[in-house]
């Protein structure tokens, strides 16, 4: 009797607070979430306790919607989504998976029954670019085969069109009567923005991995910024966690710096959503694409990815049709020399890309004269 005493003494002297915390905590629902949202609890307490504990969260896009419609804001449905349902104390490495985000970025864009059948597809729009040296317009025809080959063409409002073939075996430009290899950097420009595509990635999904690097905001939408990346390329994408929606991509381009691509207005073509706006930031201006016709499985002529009936020329061979010499003035320390005679000859390097009768590029020229050891032909007056 004495020790059931003591017992019961010894359990009254305990703190209540001391007995609770032994127990394990419950998981938190989405229903907690909604009704700390309601009673007027901060954004940031909210996070710090999902982070502080387990959750059992539903986060399927239809309980994002209800959760979204109940007052939850995009921060709160962030740390939700990147919650680590195993433990409170501990961040494993795995917690940044984001293979469900990427998913349902994918399914925005089609069921996976649909994108696997999509094999080739042709955009039809206006290209406008825009750099320092002024703007230009072209129409834009791009037919793509999802196994990796590209036909797209600009044509200017006057003059001829440019075009650049990509296929797996070869690739060439045509661009007037010249056919060329296609750049290196407008070549690398096509083949990490079609393998950055989300149907590319959806038909080669178990060769693509994610991590959820942060949140970022565009314009009211706090977006899920993804690291995409796969064996040929990485980039990053940014969308919205509720929708899946691709708002951005972001790649660099090894020789010519980083390319940044928006999409707005999406459409959906034949069980497929397309975006018919596409705003591009590069390093020498911008490229504002607006689609007017986009088709899914069209039928493709054959002739658009054969090869060129020549081996495309690697480099251009200037030829100088005719030579001219003229007197000159050079202001000197000494005086005024003039009616001198050149020796020696001139390098020249340059790059250019044309696009009908435009051509952008740059050139450099550097004397390259022997050393000579007769005196200076020209007089001092």
């Amino acid at each position: 009797m004495v020790r059931k005493i003591l017992l019961l003494q010894l359990l009254l002297s305990i703190p209540l607070g001391a007995v609770l915390a032994q127990e394990p905590s419950r998981a938190l629902t989405n229903t907690d979430i909604i009704n700390m949202s309601k009673s007027g609890i901060g954004e940031q307490t909210i996070i710090l306790t999902i982070q502080k504990s387990s959750g059992a969260f539903d986060t399927s896009p239809e309980a994002l919607v209800r959760l979204k419609t109940a007052g939850v804001s995009d921060a709160v449905l962030n740390a939700m989504l990147t919650s680590d349902p195993t433990t409170t104390t501990t961040v494993s490495p795995t917690l940044q998976d984001c293979s469900q985000t990427l998913d349902k970025v994918l399914a925005s864009v089609g069921t996976p029954a649909k994108i696997a059948s999509v094999h080739s597809s042709k955009l039809v729009g206006k290209s406008v670019i825009n750099r320092a040296s002024g703007s230009s317009t072209f129409q834009l025809e791009r037919v793509t085969i999802w196994t990796r080959s590209i036909h797209a063409s600009l044509q200017p409002a006057a003059g001829a069109a440019s075009t650049d073939v990509m296929t797996p075996e070869f690739n060439y430009l045509v661009s007037g009567k010249m056919t060329t290899p296609v750049p290196v950097s407008t070549l690398q420009e096509l083949e990490s923005g079609l393998k950055l595509d989300p149907i590319y990635i959806a038909q080669h999904r178990r060769e693509y991995s994610c991590v959820l690097d942060s949140t970022e905001q565009i314009e009211n939408v706090s977006t899920a910024k993804l690291k995409i990346k796969s064996e040929a390329v990485e980039g990053q994408f940014n969308a919205d966690p509720t929708t899946g929606r691709l708002l951005r991509t972001i790649y660099k381009n090894g020789t010519s710096g980083q390319i940044e691509t928006a999409f707005s207005d999406w459409r959906l073509i034949d069980e497929i959503y397309v975006p018919f706006k596409r705003h591009v930031i590069n390093p020498t201006g911008t490229i504002d694409v607006t689609v007017t016709e986009y088709q899914v499985n069209p039928t493709t002529d054959a002739r658009l990815f054969q090869a060129p009936a020549g081996q495309p020329a690697s480099a251009i061979t200037l030829r100088v049709l005719q030579s001219e010499s003229a007197p000159y003035v050079v202001q000197t320390n000494g005086g005024i020399s003039t009616a001198c005679n050149i020796n020696g000859s001139i390098n020249t390097t340059g790059t250019a890309s044309t696009y009908g009768n435009t051509t952008y590029g740059s050139a450099t020229s550097s004397p390259s004269r022997p050393p000579s050891t007769s005196p200076s032909p020209c007089g001092r007056s």
